[in-house]
C-alpha cells in the first residue's frame, strides 16, 4: 500500500491550520481512501513513497530549509507533491492585516512550486497563476467532511415571533477590507431595522476599531471558546449557530480571484442562505437566486440584497437555503469527493 507523508502548514503551536484539515488531513483519512494510503502527517520529514508539502510548511521556512527538504526527498527517491490554496505570490505588502510573509518565505513557495513533481491547487485561477513554475498541476476543489456536521441544529424557522433575524459572518482575522466594503450597507440595514435584524460575527475583523463603527447597532461577537482548530470549530458551528442569512463579501483583485468558494460550502451545508460578492470564486458556483444571492461590490447592491432576503421575501430566502444545501450535500462533500485526492496523487506519481 502507498505510504504518504504530509508536511502540513503550521504555526508556532505546531497545530495544523484550517486549510491543512480541509485540503489534506480530512480527505486523505476519509473512509473513501482507507484502502489507498498508509498516511502519516507531521511538522517534520519522514520517508515515504509520496511526500506532500503544504503552502508555507513552517512559520520560519526559508529557501535553505526548502532546498534541504527537496534534497532529502530526492535522496529517498520519493514523489514530491506541493499543495497550495491561495495566490500568496500576489499579496500586496501594504495590507498588513491580511498576511505578513517575508521575501524569504515567498522564495520558498516559488522553490517548492518549481521543484515538485506536481502541484495540487483548489481553483482553475490558481492553476493558471502557477503554470509558469510547473506544468503538472491538478485542480481538486474544496469539499467538506460530512462527518463533522452530523449533529447540526435545524435552521431557524422563518418569521419566529419576538426573535430578530440574524445576519452572520465568520472568517479568519484577515477580512477587514472585505467587511469595510459593505460597512455602509450593514449599518444602514441594522439602523433601519433595529428591533428585527441583528448582526453576529465570528472572527473576520483584525482591527478592533472597526467594531466601533457598529456602536448603538444590534451586533454580537460570538465566542468560540476552545474550538479554534478546524474540526472542533465546524462541530461548534453546527451545534451553536442559527443564522437566517450569512454574508461573504470579497474584494475583487488578483489575490482574491484565486480564492475558492469555501464560505459558500460552509454556510450552505448548515442550511444557511447567503449573499456573496459577485466575483470569480462565487460566480463559478453560486447560481443567483437559486443557490445564493450574488451582489455587486457596492453598498447599494448589498442594501438591496438585505432588503430582499430579510424583509421582502422569506420564501426566496428559504428556497436559497434548501437548494444550496442540496447542492453541497450531493456534490461537494468528501463522501463524493475524497477520491479526487487519491486520483490526483496517483496521476502525479505516474
Amino acid at each position: 500500500m502507498l505510504k504518504v507523508h504530509v508536511l502540513f502548514e503550521h504555526s508556532a503551536n505546531m497545530h495544523p491550520h484550517g486549510s491543512s484539515h480541509i485540503r489534506l488531513l480530512l480527505p486523505l483519512t476519509h473512509q473513501s481512501n482507507a484502502e489507498a494510503f498508509i498516511l502519516s502527517h507531521s511538522t517534520i520529514y519522514s520517508s515515504a513513497d509520496v511526500v506532500i508539502v503544504e503552502r508555507m510548511w513552517k512559520p520560519n521556512v526559508s529557501l535553505k530549509l526548502a532546498e534541504d527538504l527537496v534534497e532529502q526527498v530526492r535522496k529517498d527517491k520519493a514523489c514530491l507533491i506541493y499543495t497550495i490554496d491561495d495566490n500568496l505570490l500576489d499579496l500586496k505588502p501594504e495590507e498588513p492585516n491580511r498576511y505578513q510573509f517575508t521575501t524569504e518565505q515567498l522564495m520558498a513557495v516559488r522553490y517548492f512550486a518549481r521543484e515538485a513533481d506536481g502541484i495540487i491547487v483548489s481553483t482553475d485561477c490558481l492553476k493558471d497563476r502557477l503554470n509558469r513554475f510547473n506544468n503538472n498541476i491538478i485542480v481538486v476543489p474544496n469539499a467538506l467532511d460530512e462527518r463533522l456536521l452530523e449533529d447540526r441544529l435545524e435552521p431557524p424557522k422563518s418569521g419566529t415571533a419576538n426573535k430578530p433575524k440574524v445576519i452572520g459572518y465568520m472568517g479568519t482575522y484577515t477580512h477587514d477590507a472585505d467587511l469595510m466594503m459593505i460597512l455602509q450597507a450593514l449599518r444602514q440595514t441594522l439602523g433601519k431595522h433595529l428591533d428585527t435584524v441583528e448582526l453576529q460575527l465570528i472572527g473576520g475583523i483584525g482591527d478592533p476599531t472597526i467594531i466601533e463603527a457598529f456602536n448603538g447597532l444590534p451586533i454580537k461577537v460570538l465566542n468560540i471558546d476552545k474550538n479554534g482548530e478546524y474540526p472542533d470549530f465546524m462541530r461548534w458551528m453546527a451545534q451553536s449557530v442559527q443564522w437566517d442569512l450569512a454574508i461573504a463579501p470579497l474584494e475583487d483583485n488578483i489575490f482574491t480571484r484565486c480564492k475558492s468558494d469555501i464560505k459558500f460550502l460552509d454556510y450552505s451545508i448548515l442550511g444557511i442562505p447567503g449573499i456573496y460578492s459577485k466575483v470569480t470564486p462565487y460566480e463559478k458556483t453560486v447560481r443567483h437566486l437559486e443557490t445564493g444571492y450574488l451582489a455587486s461590490n457596492n453598498p447599494q447592491a448589498w442594501e438591496e440584497a438585505f432588503e430582499t432576503l430579510l424583509v421582502d421575501d422569506d420564501t426566496l430566502r428559504q428556497k436559497l437555503a434548501t437548494q444550496a444545501e442540496e447542492y453541497v450535500l450531493s456534490s461537494r462533500t468528501l463522501k463524493h469527493c475524497a477520491q479526487n485526492w487519491r486520483d490526483a496523487i496517483l496521476s502525479i506519481m505516474n
